[in-house]
């Protein structure tokens, strides 16, 4: 009998990756999600789609739809992509089902994606690549931060959609920390950007693939939409925190980090999503990923330096001129053989997060988290 994996948070496309990476490796993919039509539910791997509850404001229906799931389809492993993956830590306390979900603790979760929190974290473990911050809980917090060259965030945000970049008097003015809704104040990194996506298994790095956002949503300072792999250089200055962040809590799940260089050409953390991210996409069916994933057998598969992944049509109608060079390069991220999605379904994916964001008069990319995302300083 195959084994079952269940896939969480199918509106992602790193998620579509996923099933496809499983069904390669013989397993049957069950995908979940609480969108109608999430990308991955048009996947011809995909085995099953199960509606969930929205966790934000329905968590006692989310936790018992997701017991219901795995023991209707006898599920070996739970593995988010999204935010989800903080709900389904905080429901699976004390649940039979808790082994199974490929995350840490809530409470680690919750150290890696408070962006203060991990800052001080890094500062302990690796102190090389913690860059100066400062944790804001209050107007008299915010008093204290001296000087222009600072970039202020929520410890709780996504895709910058809230990141202002050495603000004026009057943007730092509106900046409103208080212990439920905290801020960080990290020194201004004039260096290159660079991202990366791992895999850690009982305190061991088992996969790693960093790479460049070379086109992002709002002139640049949102999401990335096209990803360059780096070269074999960046890996070498950029392994050495995650291996002792991995070690330091014994950590296993899926890591997410964004890396600047500084005046001096160090890289500093900035901050770490402990989920999927874009890259992952990188490995294909014969990268190793799943085993490394699932036995924590090391993978050294990474793809070759300009290796380029992304869509072609998002990429021209945001990147303008580059758009244009880059799209005619990019390896398409919907592509598979034997399971290429129509247009026609990407749309009615793309169409449902649309109307959530034009109906709560909020940015796609606010919308695609709406109903998942975690902004709790603790468990409530």
């Amino acid at each position: 009998m195959k084994p079952s994996v269940l896939v969480t948070g199918g509106r992602a496309p790193v998620a579509l990756h996923w099933c496809r990476l499983f069904s390669a490796a013989n397993w049957r993919v069950v995908v979940a999600d609480s969108l109608k039509s999430p990308l991955a539910r048009f996947s011809r791997l995909v085995d099953c789609y199960e509606r969930l509850p929205s966790p934000q404001s329905s968590p006692n229906a989310f936790k018992n739809r997701v017991e219901q799931i795995v023991d209707f389809h006898q599920i070996d492993l739970i593995l988010p992509t999204c935010e989800e993956v903080f709900h389904l830590a905080a429901a699976a306390e004390g649940k039979a089902w808790a082994d199974k979900l490929f995350a840490p603790s809530l409470q680690t979760l919750l150290t890696l994606h408070d962006k203060a929190r991990f800052n001080a974290l890094i500062a302990e473990v690796s102190p090389a690549f913690a860059p100066a911050f400062h944790r804001l809980e209050s107007p008299a917090d915010l008093e204290k931060v001296r000087g222009d060259d600072w970039v202020f965030k929520p410890c709780f945000s996504r895709f910058g959609t809230d990141t202002v970049i050495r603000p004026t008097q009057e943007q730092k003015a509106e900046i409103q920390p208080s212990p439920d809704t905290p801020w960080v104040a990290q020194t201004y990194l004039p260096g290159e950007e660079l991202c990366c996506s791992a895999i850690v298994f009982e305190g061991r790095l088992v996969a790693l693939q960093a790479y460049f956002p070379t086109i992002r949503l709002r002139d640049g300072t949102g999401a990335g939409i096209a990803f360059e792999a780096a070269d074999e250089t960046c890996y070498w200055a950029i392994e050495p925190m995650i291996v002792a962040l991995a070690e330091a809590l014994d950590l296993t799940g899926q890591l997410s980090f964004d890396f600047r260089k500084d005046a001096a050409g160090q890289y500093k953390v900035l901050e770490c999503n402990p989920r999927s991210t874009s890259g992952f996409h990188f490995f294909g069916p014969n990268g190793g990923l799943v085993p490394a994933l699932v036995d924590g057998t090391e993978t050294l598969v990474r793809a070759r330096k300009g290796d380029l992944m992304g869509e072609r049509l998002p990429a021209l109608l945001v990147g303008g001129l580059s758009g244009l060079r880059t799209a005619a390069r990019l390896r398409p991220l919907s592509r598979w053989p034997g399971d290429t999605l129509s247009l026609l379904d990407q749309l009615r994916s793309f169409a449902e997060i649309l109307q959530i964001a034009q109906r709560n008069k909020c940015s796609i990319e606010s919308a695609s988290t709406l109903d998942i995302k975690w902004n709790f300083v603790k468990k409530q």
